[in-house]
């Protein structure tokens, strides 16, 4: 498995040095008040996938290793890449374009779609998420969080059953 490269180096596929900085200087404002500039916001979305990726070998005892947790956070990121490609609007560019659908690709093509809800059974807060964005939809293929996942999914059923 090839290394996926570091975000600036990922960065210089898709902008030019003047565009960098104009992206790096847009705000993008987040329900806690604070702003982030887009690239930024970009360049996280891009190294959780990286992550994503590294995790999926990774055994669950592995210190470095991604849970739920860390899944969730990634998403409510790409939340805020969402939130700033929507603010850009007319500003928006080819690169910009480029970029995103380059790293929503790689998280696709390292996940797949959540039929059975793990994650809303996992995490409460996301449950109404999952209707409103893709994302929320798709859970790793494997690695420590994807497992996390199954066990609790598989505690959930086996209480539905004993329920019965």
């Amino acid at each position: 498995m090839a290394a996926e490269p570091e975000a600036g180096e990922w960065f210089l596929r898709y902008f030019a040095p003047g565009e960098l900085d104009r992206l790096e200087q847009f705000p993008v404002r987040i329900p806690t008040g604070h702003e982030f500039g887009l690239l930024g916001l970009l360049g996280a979305w891009h190294t959780h996938v990286r992550r994503l990726r590294e995790d999926l070998e990774l055994a669950d005892s592995d210190p470095s290793a991604c849970g739920v947790h860390d899944l969730v956070t990634a998403l409510v990121l790409r939340d805020f890449v969402d939130r700033g490609i929507t603010t850009l609007g007319t500003e928006r560019t080819a690169g910009v374009d480029a970029a995103l659908a380059d790293a929503d690709a790689r998280f696709r093509s390292l996940t797949e779609e959540d039929g059975t809800e793990r994650l809303a059974l996992a995490e409460p807060e996301v449950e109404g998420r999952v209707t409103k964005n893709w994302w929320w939809r798709r859970i790793p293929l494997s690695g420590p969080a994807r497992r996390e996942l199954d066990r609790i999914a598989t505690r959930e059923q086996e209480g539905r059953t004993e329920g019965h």
